[in-house]
């Protein structure tokens, strides 16, 4: 997410693909998104937490430590601890979180895990959906991918791997569903982050 930092595009894409539960925040600490597993640990729907304030989701007795804690963020510019969230039934979640800001400007980005986590837990889950995605490829899928990432365009990835132009569309077009990308250059970008191709 640091690497991301200013840039809305990467930010979202890795804000959005991460296991780990994250919301963004304003200046005035409202929600202004949280990825899909920040709506399932909260309980709540994205229009139900754009509604509220970061101090609306932390029990009462917590928000001296929640003003403590933003005040250090935009001082510092990065925080990390552990915290108590409420649930929307009342309940408690102890955390380890993390926090930094002006991801975008004015936009302050905290993750959250529950506390005790190992530390393997998420890499567990990656790893997985690496495995998935890298068995899901065919062979000439992989050596398209592989092309395309030497710079090669469409029509030489065709010639150099001896098919028609629209056998390597289609090709293409199988990488983006099986990835999650929208275009050549994100599916290559993908395929390099779970360590596929060079």
């Amino acid at each position: 997410m640091v690497r991301a930092r200013g840039e809305a595009l990467r930010l979202k894409r890795v804000f959005d693909h991460t296991h780990v539960p994250m919301v963004m925040l304003d200046d005035r600490r409202r929600h202004l998104d949280a990825n899909r597993p920040a709506r399932l640990a909260f309980r709540l729907s994205l229009a139900q937490l754009r509604r509220l304030r970061s101090d609306d989701v932390v029990p009462l007795d917590e928000l001296p430590t929640l003003e403590s804690l933003w005040t250090r963020l935009l001082e510092k510019g990065c925080v990390a601890g552990q915290s108590v969230f409420g649930g929307p039934d009342g309940g408690r979640l102890e955390v380890d979180y993390w926090g930094f800001a002006d991801a975008l400007p004015g936009v302050h980005l905290f993750a959250c895990a529950p506390a005790g986590w190992p530390e393997d837990e998420l890499a567990l889950i990656q790893d997985e959906s690496a495995d998935r995605a890298v068995a899901s490829l065919t062979p000439r899928q992989h050596e398209g991918l592989q092309l395309a990432a030497e710079g090669f365009s469409g029509a030489s990835i065709a010639e150099q791997l001896v098919l028609s132009p629209s056998t390597v569309k289609t090709h293409f077009s199988n990488i983006y569903e099986r990835l999650g990308a929208g275009d050549r250059a994100a599916a290559v970008a993908e395929a390099m982050r779970l360590g596929f191709i060079d």
